[in-house]
């Protein structure tokens, strides 16, 4: 689909181009297909860059030639562009062959290059095609005018196709907004209502805002509708490259410089700003690591000599003596207190010390782990002495260990929570959005399509944490065993038998809504366990229904009865847990009409639904787990189409 839509993007664009090709020039005023070929092309290895090449090529071609190209012409242009593909993909993709990154200014560099060497051979080819086929006239404008558009084309493009590193942006959203509102704002103005005045330099001044602000993908977005804004403004005569005022193949050439410039100046200061907001992020990473070891460990101080027959001791704090107790002792070998494995590794890496200090790691014959400093103080003859600064880590070695099991496992019963992709069913749509409060959460849900029946359940184990993830895992097993046409109360009494053992030893309960839904007739049955959680969304009346139960939650009591409804073509059923009601205010009421409006908004979409429902648990950090499902009925001509 990537591919198909980069080459639909190639012939909208590329006809887009012609037809807004303004009359006094002799080719287009800019040609951004450049920039999708080769972002089309960076994606592929070097080996198959050829297809993709052909591709826009064949697409080339009969744009060319609906523009009124010689069919000579027109076959040398589209070979022209398949050839700068090419050139800038091999260069880009480099002698790894993959893809290439945007994060530091030495990658720009080598944008640069590809940009420059691909555009220029276009212009020479395009060029020398023009003056062996057409005239000389038009030949001398094309090699004047196709590097500079192809180029711009291509730097405003292709950084879209790149890796591009994830930063954090310092704007917030009122202050991104303002700087997108200001930027345009001023960009039309200069573009669009300027009768021509030199006032060019303007959206360079809040570009500098918004390449330290922003990411650099949003940056590149903002500068590729500049260049839109500039290009359509100067084409229809207005701004100061307005090609009424300058000779038409002028005012293209001072453009596209304009727009290369802008590309080069603040994609530059957009990339350091970022490498140095990594690097210091990195630093304080690194700080707040030494920090978090410092504060939990025992430093230790000593100062000793290394000469060729070993190590001695001339001094260590009681720090130090705490941790190795057998320092305590002067006539000690440090060997016999480290053992033979860990003292090798400490003499490899002193001897190999000149100047500034190492660290290392290692281990003692005792198994504790210590994280060593050595730092030169003085050199006599064969003898060195040396400051030795040390921490026990053993303990945060072992805790870190024991904490990467736990959200392993943590992670393992979050994905054995989640269902499976479900298969097409004509005539619903569903959607579900679950997020727990810590790495592994109590809440449940499932959705499993048995034609004609699809069964909705959501549930919540008390607590939180590991155990109630298991919990919560062994409970949606117990439910998967369960035959979808049983009836929800027979299929609820069957998953209590199941888990009612391990509920009464870990003093636990759950509640739990189960849902039976006929697919043909939109018939729907409801066995509530102490939930109460669940709403149906009515799209004809715009009203919102909730039917409240009085049965007990799994693991207090048993037997549970069934509540009976329909669902006409656009309504939905929706399962909340009690997290997300506490994210609307904590009240039943509170959280109906949030679910009311936010169906206004997107009842529509199941998934924009649960989505918004949802929404501020992300920011929330002191909360219960919040999970969301619903199943909507479509509209008749929907499910038609």
């Amino acid at each position: 689909m990537f591919v198909v839509g980069c080459l639909f993007a190639v012939l909208v664009v590329g006809w887009l181009s012609l037809v807004t090709q303004p009359t006094a020039l002799a080719s287009t005023a800019w040609w951004p297909v450049a920039g999708i070929a080769v972002g089309l092309g960076i994606r592929f290895p070097r080996r198959h860059v050829w297809a993709p090449a052909a591709a826009v090529a064949a697409i080339t071609l009969p744009l060319l030639l609906w523009a009124g190209r010689p069919a000579a012409l027109a076959t040398a242009l589209a070979f022209a562009v398949a050839l700068e593909m090419v050139i800038a993909t091999l260069i880009l993709r480099g002698r790894h062959d993959r893809l290439p990154s945007l994060s530091e200014p030495r990658d720009l560099g080598r944008l640069l290059v590809a940009v420059g060497s691909a555009a220029i051979v276009y212009d020479v080819v395009g060029a020398g095609a023009t003056y062996l086929l057409a005239d000389s006239t038009e030949a001398w404008i094309r090699f004047v005018t196709s590097a500079p558009k192809h180029a711009a084309g291509m730097l405003l493009l292709v950084p879209l196709f790149m890796h591009l590193p994830r930063r954090p942006r310092p704007a917030g959203p009122v202050e991104t907004v303002a700087q997108v509102v200001t930027t345009l704002g001023l960009v039309t103005f200069v573009f669009a209502f300027n009768p021509g005045m030199p006032l060019s330099f303007l959206p360079f001044m809040p570009l500098v805002w918004v390449a330290i602000r922003l990411t650099t993908r949003e940056l590149i977005l903002l500068m590729l509708a500049i260049a839109v804004i500039a290009s359509a403004g100067s084409a229809y005569g207005t701004g100061p490259f307005a090609f009424n005022l300058l000779a038409p193949e002028v005012g293209n050439l001072v453009l596209q410089v304009f727009e290369l410039s802008m590309v080069v100046v603040f994609l530059s200061l957009s990339l350091a700003v970022g490498h140095e907001r990594t690097t210091a992020r990195r630093l304080n990473e690194s700080e707040e690591l030494f920090r978090r070891i410092f504060e939990t460990s025992v430093a230790g101080m000593l100062i000793a000599t290394r000469a060729a027959t070993g190590w001695k001791v001339l001094r260590a704090n009681e720090s130090a003596v705490a941790i190795i107790p057998g320092l305590a002792d002067a006539s000690a070998e440090l060997t016999d207190l480290l053992g033979e494995e860990a003292t090798a590794a400490l003499s490899a890496e002193a001897d190999a010390l000149t100047e500034g200090n190492a660290r290392l790691t290692l281990t003692t014959g005792t198994e504790r782990i210590l994280n060593v400093s050595i730092s030169p103080i003085s050199v006599d003859g064969d003898s060195r002495t040396l400051a030795l600064q040390f921490y026990d880590i053993t303990e945060a070695m072992r805790a870190r260990r024991l904490e990467q099991e736990e959200l392993e496992r943590a992670a393992e019963v979050q994905r054995a929570l989640l269902p499976g992709t479900l298969p097409p069913t004509p005539g619903w749509t569903s959607g579900a959005a679950s997020v727990p409060a810590r790495q592994v959460g109590g809440d449940f849900y499932d959705i499993r399509v048995q034609v004609p029946h699809v069964v909705l359940s959501l549930g919540d184990v008390m607590g939180k944490g590991m155990g109630a993830g298991m919990l919560a895992a062994a409970t949606r097993a117990a439910l998967r065993a369960t035959d979808p046409e049983l009836s929800p109360s027979a299929a609820v009494s069957h998953m209590a038998g199941v888990v009612d053992h391990d509920l009464q030893r870990t003093s636990a309960f759950i509640t739990l809504t189960y849902v039976l839904v006929d697919l043909v007739t939109g018939d729907f049955r409801v066995a509530d366990a102490g939930h109460g959680l669940h709403f149906v969304v009515r799209t004809g009346s715009g009203l919102v229904e909730r039917t409240a139960s009085s049965d007990m939650p799994v693991g207090l009591d048993s037997g549970w009865g069934e509540k009976r409804g329909a669902l006409q073509p656009g309504d939905a059923i929706l399962l909340v847990s009690d997290g997300v009601m506490d994210l609307w205010g904590g009240s039943v009421e509170g959280l109906s009409d949030a679910v009311a409006q936010c169906a206004r908004k997107h009842g529509t979409s199941p998934q924009a639904l649960v989505d918004a429902l949802c929404a501020r648990a992300n920011g929330d950090l002191d909360r219960d787990d919040v999970t969301a499902v619903v199943l909507r009925r479509e509209p008749v001509d929907v499910a038609a189409r």
